[in-house]
């Protein structure tokens, strides 16, 4: 007889394809010559990033459309990351003491918006960095959607610990509920943090930063926000447009970088989206304890299916990997090492998070806030 297990792991399998159907990229821009160019500001939060800023600054000095005007918010940074902005041309603005009720890059960003002065706010990362067209190509989505427009950056790894991030990635890109074969048309989750853009009007009008001071993990409040003031919210891929390299200073930082929000988030967004993650992950755990299983019975045709399983999931995960980073390939093979590292880091945070209700991040002691949904 016929172990249906396999059968049914094959079935959560499709879950993946559904929720990572298709990821949009910036398509490069089309403009006609007499059109006006906006005022762009870009607003940098920066707390002890002095290792990471350089490719930022020289990338956005190389743009085909080079921004207004390029602003730091040095929040308190002990190393040279004001220093090494200055330098490199950028207005550097020393943020003000955290208030209470604030989260450090939440209010670094609000200090930058009162300081810009273009039409459209460009919040970027300290870590991530532009192809040399990444600014138009980000303008011209806004201006075909309008509201609030987020990319999530390529990520670049360089390092074998930085693969232990492939589910993290995978899990945010599925739970926005934007990359299903419905696109559009249905309601995202949430937003991505590193790369938004919006009009300073639109900004100030819905309350900015202000709105999700407490959070820790933003983009999600963000996004409610702008879609609770019937603005559109659109998530795209940053596949040829911007990168970056997250935690590149070492495993502990790591741990320390996803343990800080990756609860929050997955609490916050919507229940059916929740859910069917939860089933995929469920699969991706099931084909592994299958495959071990079928090691100990006789080679046959039911035995062989769990391997098969096994390899479906393998191959799927490239798939959705390939699409998101610069991940090996050996990653997607053996994916039940990240896989276990996801579930770890999981754990920790809901500890870290929930019961402790402390995260610390580059040095500060944050109360962690988590808006269910």
């Amino acid at each position: 007889m016929i172990n249906p297990r396999p059968l049914v792991t094959f079935l959560l399998c499709l879950l993946g394809i559904y929720l990572m159907w298709n990821i949009p990229t910036l398509a490069p821009p089309v403009r006609a010559r007499n059109k006006a160019w906006p005022r762009i500001s870009v607003i940098v939060p920066a707390r002890n990033e002095e290792q990471r800023i350089r490719p930022l600054l020289d990338s956005l000095v190389q743009q085909t459309r080079p921004p207004h005007e390029i602003i730091v918010i040095d929040d308190h940074s002990s190393d040279d990351t004001a220093g090494i902005a200055k330098r490199m041309g950028a207005t550097v603005i020393h943020g003000h003491a955290l208030p209470v009720g604030w989260t450090g890059k939440s209010w670094a960003c609000w200090q930058g918006a009162q300081h810009a002065s273009g039409e459209l706010l460009l919040f970027l990362d300290a870590d991530a960095w532009l192809e040399t067209d990444g600014i138009e190509r980000i303008v011209h989505s806004h201006e075909n959607k309008g509201g609030l427009v987020t990319v999530q950056p390529y990520h670049v790894t360089r390092r074998p610990y930085e693969e232990l991030s492939a589910f993290f990635n995978v899990v945010l890109m599925a739970g926005m509920n934007t990359f299903t074969p419905h696109g559009d048309s249905l309601e995202p989750s949430g937003s991505f943090g590193p790369c938004v853009v919006c009009s300073r009007d639109d900004y100030f009008g819905v309350g900015g930063h202000q709105r999700v001071k407490e959070d820790v993990l933003e983009s999600i409040p963000m996004a409610r926000l702008f879609l609770s003031h019937t603005l559109p919210v659109s998530c795209y891929g940053g596949r040829g447009a911007i990168s970056f390299r997250m935690y590149p200073g070492g495993i502990a930082q790591l741990v320390e970088g996803w343990s800080k929000g990756v609860i929050s988030g997955a609490l916050s967004i919507k229940r059916s989206v929740l859910l069917a993650i939860v089933a995929w992950i469920t699969g991706c755990f099931a084909s592994i304890v299958d495959l071990v299983q079928s090691l100990a019975l006789p080679l046959t045709p039911a035995a062989l299916l769990p391997v098969m399983v096994y390899c479906l999931y393998a191959l799927q995960i490239r798939w959705m990997l390939a699409r998101i980073g610069s991940f090996r390939r050996w990653t997607a093979v053996l994916f039940p090492i990240p896989l276990f590292f996801f579930a770890f880091i999981m754990l920790r945070s809901l500890v870290v998070v929930r019961l402790l209700g402390r995260v610390t991040w580059r040095g500060r002691d944050i109360a962690a806030h988590c808006d269910e949904q």
